[in-house]
């Protein structure tokens, strides 16, 4: 599972004077953990046929049945919806010494169409892989458990960064017998948000056999504050 970066950066000057001062500069992070509240995946089922109605009736019959099994489960409408539909032409593969007037023909058609899952139901999530399955999906992407809203949370992690900054600085302080003066400046530097590693190859291969896929655990996910401090320092 990838982790997702939230990026946020800003500055601002505090002091500005024509000669230069001495000064600290330190960086600090904080890490906070707050346990996963929504579960997303992708479903997907891709279908070839000679023309585009053969394909498209095949890959909406089985993306009927995979909405049907995953609401019989406990799934809402609330809980899903369409990500991506699409249908493309596929044409002949080129000879190993195609000849100069030679030119790709179309040769059938690829339905695309993906369900994009955004719910509570966390622990659903092993049984939504193995229904969808069940039901005629090929493509299971994107697992993952994250935060439906981190940024509720930014403001506790850049509090707990920020604070580890002063102290860091009032320690460097006490340890060279300097004087912290002033802030001169202050960075934030980015928030990260990460959320737990999934490991798809394994649920791919777990939810393909014979036995259903196994309970996954939906885990904590972090939220990382950076901060930079600029102080002017005195004796």
């Amino acid at each position: 599972m990838k982790w997702i970066p939230i990026f946020l950066s800003a500055a601002m000057t505090l002091f500005a004077s024509g000669h230069d001062v001495p000064k600290l500069t330190l960086s600090a992070s904080a890490t906070i953990w707050k346990p996963a509240d929504e579960l997303q995946m992708k479903i997907g089922v891709v279908t070839l046929g000679r023309n585009a109605e053969a394909a498209l009736a095949e890959n909406s019959g089985k993306m009927r049945a995979i909405i049907a099994h995953i609401e019989a489960a406990g799934m809402n409408k609330d809980d899903y919806e369409t990500n991506q539909f699409s249908i493309n032409p596929t044409y002949t593969p080129c000879p190993k010494d195609p000849p100069p007037s030679w030119r790709p023909s179309i040769n059938g058609y690829e339905v695309t169409n993906t369900l994009l899952i955004h719910t509570d139901k966390l622990d659903m999530a092993g049984k939504i892989i193995d229904l969808a399955n069940q039901a005629g999906a090929n493509s299971i992407t994107d697992i993952r458990f994250g935060l439906r809203s981190s940024r509720d949370y930014w403001t506790e992690a850049l509090t707990a960064a920020g604070a580890n900054a002063v102290n860091d600085a009032e320690a460097i302080a006490r340890a060279t017998g300097v004087r912290l003066v002033r802030v001169l400046s202050i960075s934030l530097n980015h928030t990260h948000v990460r959320a737990p590693h999934l490991n798809l190859a394994c649920l791919a291969k777990s939810a393909g056999g014979h036995e259903a896929a196994p309970p996954i655990e939906p885990g904590e996910v972090s939220i990382e504050a950076n901060v930079s401090l600029v102080y002017e320092i005195g004796s």
